[in-house]
């Protein structure tokens, strides 16, 4: 079972649902960290079985990936964190044209740099002012927060929020701002568990691949919540 930093939790949640029958079974689940860049990769190539994580999708709730099985677990948009004075600021949306002339700090590769491909093209680097690239979202929070960067940080709404009310590692004068509706196309970031297509239907209703895949299933259809 390939994850994601933060869908490991979804993973617990479910393995609780699963564990006595995987424990008397003599069934190993093993856990392999995974970005969110390589998890296409990494199925294909049957290095894991399922993969609990994100991807960029059209907002109008069409397919998401209809390469693969695909359970939908979550949706929500992308935010800008930021550091900027208010002065410097002020507006509580960016749009399209805006976004142009702010300092950001964005991810080399992965989830929110194909949102950012999606509005600007693969040659995005030419037209943004992008001030700093990172490989994981704690090292832009430590950017901004140690006031070595100033700028914006594309990321999931979610983390944007747990930053700002202390839930990851924010500072002070972090907050949000968000995307005006400008943007084309409208993307979320769905959040989910992906299989190779098909395979499953090889399989019975017992097998731990399916299993587990039910357990997926009945969890996310609880609407619990899973804050950061």
């Amino acid at each position: 079972m390939g994850t994601t930093e933060f869908t490991l939790q979804f993973l617990g949640r479910v393995w609780e649902r699963i564990e006595p029958e995987f424990v008397e079974r003599e069934v190993e689940l093993k856990v392999v960290h995974m970005r969110t860049r390589d998890f296409r990769q990494r199925l294909d190539s049957n290095q894991v079985d399922l993969l609990c994580g994100g991807m960029a999708a059209p907002a109008d709730g069409g397919l998401v990936a209809p390469e693969y099985d695909f359970l939908e677990w979550h949706r929500e948009g992308l935010v800008l964190l930021t550091n900027l004075p208010v002065r410097e600021l002020p507006a509580r949306k960016v749009g399209v044209e805006r976004l142009l002339n702010l300092p950001l700090v964005i991810p080399s590769r992965g989830m929110v740099a194909d949102f950012v491909e999606h509005w600007y093209g693969p040659d995005f680097h030419a037209h943004l002012q992008i001030v700093a690239e990172i490989d994981d979202i704690y090292y832009g929070l430590a950017l901004l927060r140690s006031g070595m960067t100033y700028g914006c940080m594309l990321c999931a709404r979610s983390i944007g929020e747990a930053a700002v009310h202390g839930r990851l590692p924010g500072g002070e004068g972090f907050r949000l701002v968000d995307f005006a509706d400008d943007f084309d196309p409208v993307l979320e970031l769905v959040s989910g568990v992906f299989a190779r297509k098909g395979e499953r239907d090889s399989y019975g209703p017992s097998h731990p691949l399916n299993i587990l895949w039910q357990a997926f299933r009945e969890e996310a259809a609880s609407g619990r919540p899973l804050p950061l």
